[in-house]
């Protein structure tokens, strides 16, 4: 029993000094408290503290809600760098209608200075007659002729001569069996290729959309097609078109630009794959020429542009800029620039990339804690700044004696 005596007292004597190091420790604690408490009693409550509460807590709402809505959106971002991306063709999408051009004249050529030329583009590209108002005739038909020299050859004997007429082909052949190597004759021999269209090889070899061609129709051409990306242009104007020693060449007779009318109206023109969404500079534009021969050409600056939604998926078109100008017969009823519509294209050297981000829950975590803090700081500023500048005018009416705050 003794023992146990005295080593209640040895834990008595040990547990001592433990539990005053223990409330020590405490009062070091407290003291690093920036927080300090006030006791109820001594807390006053004012109508002004009331209302700048209530104040505070609507402008933490409205701007709770307004980083929310910002959190929600997307933040839309573009910088410019050096385009060093390589391609071969630049896919051009265009739906055209020519007022007073039937679909047999309104043909698509292309050429660029790097010497290609593209003459009567019809691949992947279609036709569709239009009245005089502007609506459709019948449907629209295919200008792709990329077929049409299997259908020609069983239209005629396996040892069919066609004849040259009365030209010459330039590589001494005396048959001619297809358009092409008629007009090919005839061009050499210098005569017009309207002459060679009424030719039985021709007359063959038309395309159905050409066959019902009126005069006094119009035409819309609508489709894509492709060209080398480097400065060029695409056109429809006034002649038939041709090759000659590298150059593209359009023969018409005297007298012809007087009656050409190049009225047209650009639904829509985009390059490389479409963007949902977005509105070009010309879509919509409507052109009625004020006299006949005129020319309309419109010089574009095509800039490459790469679209990244919030997966970073990347979408790779272009954007453009365009300017326009036209021209028409001089006093002298004289050609200042051939008759027709013209799309003059040129490439920047710069790449724009636009990134769609939404912000990050860190950032918005972040804003939402500095509109809480920012706020109670400053309506506790307020609040105080008011009532001690209350409580010393009232003591100075007072006196000095102790106001009704003391």
């Amino acid at each position: 029993m003794r023992q146990r005596a005295v080593k209640s007292d040895i834990d008595n004597s040990h547990a001592a000094p433990e539990r005053s190091m223990s409330s020590s420790a405490r009062r070091v604690l407290k003291k690093v408290d920036v927080y300090p408490k006030m006791h109820h009693e001594f807390k006053v409550q004012t109508e002004f503290g009331a209302t700048v509460s209530i104040i505070a807590g609507l402008v933490m709402m409205v701007l709770f809600l307004s980083e929310v809505k910002a959190y929600l959106s997307l933040n839309t971002h573009e910088h410019m760098v050096v385009d060093s991306s390589l391609g071969d063709k630049l896919q051009v999408n265009l739906d055209v209608s020519f007022l007073a051009i039937n679909c047999r004249d309104a043909h698509i050529n292309a050429m660029d200075v790097a010497g290609e030329l593209q003459v009567h583009m019809h691949h992947t590209v279609v036709s569709t007659r239009l009245d005089a108002r502007g609506q459709a005739i019948g449907r629209p038909i295919t200008m792709d002729t990329t077929h049409m020299e299997e259908d020609v050859k069983t239209d005629v004997p396996e040892d069919y001569c066609g004849s040259c007429y009365t030209a010459t082909h330039p590589s001494g052949k005396t048959c001619c069996n297809t358009c092409e190597e008629v007009k090919e004759a005839f061009i050499s021999s210098g005569h017009s290729l309207e002459e060679a269209d009424a030719k039985e090889q021709c007359v063959r070899e038309i395309v159905e959309v050409e066959k019902l061609a009126q005069d006094g129709e119009g035409c819309r051409i609508t489709g894509k097609m492709f060209v080398n990306r480097v400065a060029g242009n695409f056109h429809v104007a006034l002649g038939r078109t041709f090759h000659r020693h590298g150059k593209m060449v359009h023969q018409f007779r005297p007298g012809q630009e007087y009656m050409y009318n190049s009225s047209h109206i650009v639904h829509s023109l985009s390059f490389g794959e479409p963007m949902p969404g977005i509105t070009g500079p010309l879509d919509g534009l409507k052109k009625i020429a004020v006299e006949f021969g005129g020319a309309f050409q419109y010089h574009i600056k095509i800039v490459p542009t790469i679209f990244s939604d919030v997966n970073e998926n990347a979408i790779h078109s272009y954007q453009f800029a365009v300017t326009q100008q036209s021209n028409y017969l001089n006093p002298y009823h004289q050609m200042t620039s051939l008759p027709g519509t013209f799309f003059v294209f040129d490439f920047s050297p710069f790449m724009v990339k636009v990134e769609n981000k939404r912000m990050p829950f860190t950032h918005f975590l972040t804003k939402i804690c500095a509109i809480v803090g920012g706020v109670i700081s400053i309506a506790g500023f307020v609040d105080s700044f008011m009532y001690n500048s209350l409580h010393v005018r009232r003591r100075t009416t007072t006196g000095g004696g102790v106001s009704k705050f003391g």
